[in-house]
């Protein structure tokens, strides 16, 4: 071994940063990958809970049958996970139209502002042909 002033023994060490920092790439792209799944599972929550609020909230505006669709449409979003933000579902209209949001915790959050999810959705009631 030769023992200069910039020797083998200068590049002693080098290896074990290397392999430290290739762990913590492969640890930050782990996380990354794990919050991508978390996100797109939240989303897939929130469209069920959407939907299913609109669609209670459909059947309640069937003339005769119903009388609370916006309470429907909160107690199925509930059911689902979500928080209802806004339905437009008045009595005596044939569209309900739902807002939700899903609450999502990312191990990355300090990097993004992501904290919920939302998702819409709408549901008409048609009356049967030959109906009033």
């Amino acid at each position: 071994m030769w023992r200069g002033s910039r020797g083998f023994e200068a590049d002693h060490g080098n290896a074990s940063i290397a392999v430290v920092g290739g762990v913590a790439m492969v640890m930050v792209f782990t996380l990354g990958l794990s919050d991508l799944a978390v996100f797109f599972l939240a989303r897939t929550r929130a469209q069920t809970a959407a939907d299913s609020a609109a669609l209670a909230a459909a059947a309640e505006l069937i003339p005769g049958l119903g009388t609370e669709p916006e309470a429907k449409a909160e107690a199925f979003a509930t059911a689902n996970g979500a928080r209802l933000i806004a339905c437009r579902c008045a009595l005596g209209t044939p569209v309900a139209e739902v807002s939700v949001a899903v609450p999502v915790t990312m191990t990355l959050s300090v990097f993004s502002e992501v904290r919920e999810v939302r998702a819409l959705a709408r549901a008409e009631v048609t009356s049967p042909a030959g109906g009033p």
